[in-house]
């Protein structure tokens, strides 16, 4: 019977994997096949550059699939764009499938030179578990995210998909300013560059792309988190009965939390409230709507200023794959690995320690730099959460001696002046646009703080408190470990405290100075928070078999429980307000960003010229099209197409450069265009921005009062069409009549 047992779990991966394809491919989709090719190409970036993962001490369950997935997605995406920013070669599919295989044969190489095997059986059933368990979560999220799967303007996945579109279509490592032709992107962009090394990956386009990266967000976060509780876990804890299952329950309680759940506000406003309103049989004050917990802070409910709070099943719901949601992906390999360098009684005795520890920092440093170029707060964050767990373990590991100061001070010049360097590619094409920092003159109210924040900053307490009233004799607590969670946790805490007296600077000031940087810090503070209370679950069930007659433990389990399962049941929510009946299938409209745009009265003609630029082969052409405002539908084509446009979404061009002028005089000649009939002045403007196309469309005819006089004669009509009394037209420009 055990065998058989064993027999069973051996394959049952292999028949969930079976169940999931088959499901694809059931689901009448155009993207079905782009779908299973992505599903290869996760696999095949995993397992074929996992030899570059460094485990460390951590006991992986599923050997680490996911974070093997996020090291290696970096690793083949920066030595890709790194060559491609150096001029060497442009950013297209050989250099992306050539940086794949130089890598997977250099792990081969390195595995075989080290007399180790490259993978044992048992290693690659445990590996394709962890491939299982996403294979499903991205097979839920991609049928989800089929009931809505339009780019929406009223949110920055507009500017996301723009900027994948634009990269993909280039081939560019610093692609044009689609909103600012003429330019380079002067944004934060390396996480879309690497979805756009995935897309190209599993021979896909970020019409398809865009939506099974958010399905793989999902799918990874939940992964990345179990791994890094339970790995975590394995380490704290010395051997005790059931172990694996405790670890395994804990990781699953913090990955759902991660990736699935809402912030307290959710369970207070969302489920007593509306509960107690239920049971009192009194009508409700307010319709809960899922984005209210993310601007719980905010002057139209009389606070002194505007804040906000975000977390990732927000993110994936609204379709958002903006520079601080992406790179969570390649945030919690680095966490992994510095935990499991970190988290050691003594240094290792064996012969190879040494450059371990080396060959981790310097990948600590290459995300660190990475960073720079894709989420710069992240930098900041990682940066101090880095150096506060490497100085709090060393120090318990060495104690406070000069050997140890010294260690410390090589540690921190090295990872330093690595993350400086390795970013320069970057860096050197980029102007940073915040203007210093400032102390806070406004605060959030303690009432809400607490709210939002008072259950996750209890457990990280909680979590401390047991772990250092542990008994020493015979105690199961690894003292390192235990040392490395706190300062972990006090970095955490102070994710949620820095905002409360300081700020960065940037175009938003008075009721919102304190917006984004509450934002961008809180954002990593609610997966971080996960990350504790799923070690905290572990720990609670430890005690529990260690000592069942604990009443306290017992209570904090239940309450832990409930509470984990409160805060997961916001996804369903949110996801039926979003995407409406999810299980009526005739209402899926399929995961493409752009197909269910074509019946649309008012997108339908932008389609079709979408259909005609991207029949035009070359990789930068340049049209002009209204100036559209931030979070507007207009300034549309060159979202869709990754085509460049002399001016569009206003405030995100003024925000990205620190200054309103540029942005502002291009988009007052946009209008001159259109309005004046003026054909010398048109004649000029297509030769200063070298204008391939016109298009004058629903958007266009609706800002501006247009006369075509003006450019009617310099072009070929390529489609035309009336639209509730006006004429349509796109125009493609005959440079020989210039």
């Amino acid at each position: 019977m055990d065998r058989f047992r064993k027999s069973f779990s051996d394959y049952s991966s292999l028949a969930v994997t079976a169940f999931v394809i088959i499901c694809l491919l059931l689901i009448k989709d155009t993207g079905t096949a782009a779908a299973i090719r992505w599903l290869a190409a996760v696999f095949s970036v995993s397992f074929f550059l996992h030899p570059y993962f460094p485990k460390g001490r951590m006991n992986y369950l599923d050997e680490g699939f996911g974070l093997c997935f996020g090291t290696g997605l970096f690793l083949g995406f920066y030595l890709a764009w790194t060559l491609s920013a150096l001029g060497l070669c442009e950013f297209g599919d050989i250099v992306i499938f050539a940086s794949l295989a130089v890598l997977a044969a250099g792990g081969f190489v390195y595995k075989k030179a080290t007399g180790s095997a490259y993978v044992t059986k048992e290693e690659f059933i445990r590996f394709f578990r962890g491939f299982a368990i996403f294979a499903v979560i991205f097979l839920a999220f991609f049928w989800i995210i089929g009931f809505n799967p339009s780019v929406d303007p009223g949110t920055e996945n507009y500017m996301d998909f723009g900027f994948m579109q634009a990269i993909y279509r280039q081939k560019a490592a610093f692609p044009d300013d689609i909103w600012m032709s003429g330019t380079k992107l002067n944004y934060y962009f390396l996480g879309q560059s690497a979805a756009v090394y995935l897309c190209r990956l599993a021979l896909t386009t970020p019409e398809y792309g865009y939506n099974m990266m958010l399905a793989t967000f999902s799918g990874m976060v939940f992964l990345m988190v179990f791994e890094i509780v339970s790995g975590v876990s394995s380490v704290l804890l010395k051997d005790f009965p059931h172990k694996d299952r405790c670890v395994a329950a804990g990781g699953i309680f913090g990955g759902s939390l991660a990736a699935f759940a809402a912030n307290t506000h959710w369970i207070v406003y969302g489920v007593l409230m509306k509960g107690l309103q239920v049971i009192l049989g009194t009508s409700p004050s307010y319709s809960y709507w899922f984005p209210d917990g993310t601007v719980y802070i905010n002057t139209a409910t009389g606070d002194p200023d505007n804040g906000k709070n975000e977390f990732p099943a927000y993110s994936v719901v609204l379709g958002d794959l903006h520079a601080h949601v992406i790179n969570l992906i390649f945030v919690l390999p680095l966490l992994a690995i510095l935990f499991g360098t970190c988290f050691s009684d003594k240094e290792p005795e064996e012969k190879n320690a040494l450059k371990k520890r080396i060959y981790a920092l310097a990948l600590i440093s290459l995300l660190l730099a990475f960073y720079k170029g894709s989420n710069y707060w992240d930098f900041a964050i990682y940066y101090v959460i880095t150096g506060a767990v490497i100085v709090f373990c060393d120090l318990k590991t060495y104690g406070r001696k000069l050997y140890a100061i010294l260690r410390i001070a090589a540690e921190a010049i090295g990872v330093t002046a690595a993350s400086v360097i390795f970013a320069l590619p970057f860096t050197l094409n980029f102007v940073k646009m915040e203007s210093g920092a400032a102390l806070c003159e406004k605060h959030s109210p303690a009432g809400k703080l607490a709210v939002l924040w008072l259950i996750p900053v209890a457990a990280a307490v909680c979590l401390m408190v047991f772990l250092y009233t542990e008994k020493k004799d015979g105690g199961q607590v690894m003292p390192v470990c235990r040392t490395g969670l706190l300062a972990f946790s006090l970095c955490t805490i102070g994710l949620v405290a820095v905002p409360e007296f300081v700020y960065v600077k940037d175009i938003y000031e008075g009721d919102n100075s304190r917006f984004n940087t509450m934002f961008k810090l809180t954002y990593q503070a609610f997966t971080l928070f996960a990350i504790i209370a799923g070690i905290l679950f572990v720990y609670l069930l430890y005690r529990r078999v260690m000592d069942s007659d604990s009443s306290l433990v017992k209570s904090l389990l239940i309450a832990s429980a409930v509470i984990g399962v409160l805060s997961v049941s916001y996804l369903p929510y949110a996801i039926n307000q979003w995407y409406g009946n999810v299980f009526a299938a005739e209402r899926r409209q399929g995961i493409s960003s752009l197909e269910c745009l074509r019946p649309d009265d008012v997108y339908g003609f932008e389609m079709e010229a979408y259909d005609v630029l991207m029949q035009d082969e070359r990789k930068n052409i340049n049209i002009v099209e209204a100036s559209g405002d931030s979070y507007s539908h207009e300034s549309a084509l060159s979202v869709y197409t990754g085509a460049c446009t002399p001016a569009g979404w206003y405030v995100h061009e003024w925000m990205w450069h620190n200054d309103p002028e540029p942005i502002r005089d291009r988009a007052e000649r946009v209008t001159y265009f259109y309005t004046a009939g003026n054909e010398e002045y048109c004649r000029n403007f297509i030769k200063l921005y070298e204008i391939d196309y016109i298009l004058v469309g629903p958007a266009e005819v609706s800002r501006y009062p247009v006369n075509i006089n003006g450019f009617y004669k310099l072009g070929d009509v390529c489609l035309s069409e009336i639209w509730q009394d006006n004429e349509l037209a796109l125009i493609k420009v005959d440079r020989s009549r210039l």
